[in-house]
């Protein structure tokens, strides 16, 4: 699952392929948590909606290329809100976790965040894990002002906002574990334009690179060589080309 939403070939609305992949990210989450059932299938239906609200955004701002304006920018900080309404006017307006995940899943634990500027005590389970997906989908997507990362540069993203507090620690190291162990085995293309295999990856830190082994059998530790990154993941078609 990880791994085909790092490669799948998002074309059309970009918004419909990253509600799905959050929602499966959702339900990869609620195993690796051990969640009970019920509370699982809540989470990932709170991922799958957390930005219905973008429905009543203009899609000339939401696929900008460029810059947001200032007033541009504040409409679509407002889609978390729009989002809380939209379930709230419907059946799931009991669902207070899904609910309070749509809200939420912009808020940071230090307060930085929006639309309500919450800290971590005030912030839901569902919202800290729906932030951290958000964020991981969002940059391994190609989007109208961004191009997508590989895992590694989101990892990097990542561990450095967990690192200042603004994303939950337990969650966020959780994930990125999970995600390195799932994406190790996997084959890479290199900023030098070879193919290679990840081999190893220090999943006891959070920044770790892997160590790849090249169709010519070499072997390069990408934490000692930072003139080399991996620059995206290969499907099996690209791997055989």
């Amino acid at each position: 699952a990880v791994t085909q939403i790092q490669n799948m070939v998002r074309e059309g609305d970009y918004l419909l392929h990253h509600s799905v992949h959050v929602a499966i990210l959702a339900g990869l989450m609620g195993r690796w948590l051990h969640l009970p059932k019920q509370q699982l299938q809540k989470l990932m239906v709170s991922g799958l909606l957390h930005d219905i609200g973008k429905l009543r955004i203009s899609n000339d701002i939401l696929n900008k290329p460029g810059k947001l304006t200032l007033t541009e920018l504040k409409v679509v900080q407002r889609h978390p809100v729009l989002s809380y309404e939209m379930l709230s006017n419907g059946p799931m307006a009991s669902e207070k976790e899904i609910l309070s995940g749509a809200l939420q899943h912009h808020e940071r634990n230090d307060g930085s965040g929006y639309p309500q500027g919450s800290h971590k005590r005030d912030i839901g389970d569902f919202g800290r894990i729906l932030a951290i997906l958000d964020v991981y989908d969002a940059m391994a997507a190609n989007r109208a002002y961004a191009k997508k990362r590989s895992p590694f540069e989101v990892f990097g993203v990542l561990s450095d906002d967990i690192m200042t507090g603004r994303l939950d620690t337990e969650y966020g190291i959780l994930f990125i574990r999970q995600v390195c162990h799932a994406l190790n085995g996997n084959w890479v293309k290199l900023t030098t334009g070879e193919k290679a295999k990840m081999v190893y990856i220090d999943e006891t830190r959070l920044s770790a690179l892997p160590v790849v082994q090249t169709m010519s059998g070499d072997f390069i530790d990408l934490n000692t060589n930072p003139s080399i990154r991996i620059e995206c993941l290969l499907t099996h078609e690209e791997i055989e080309e």
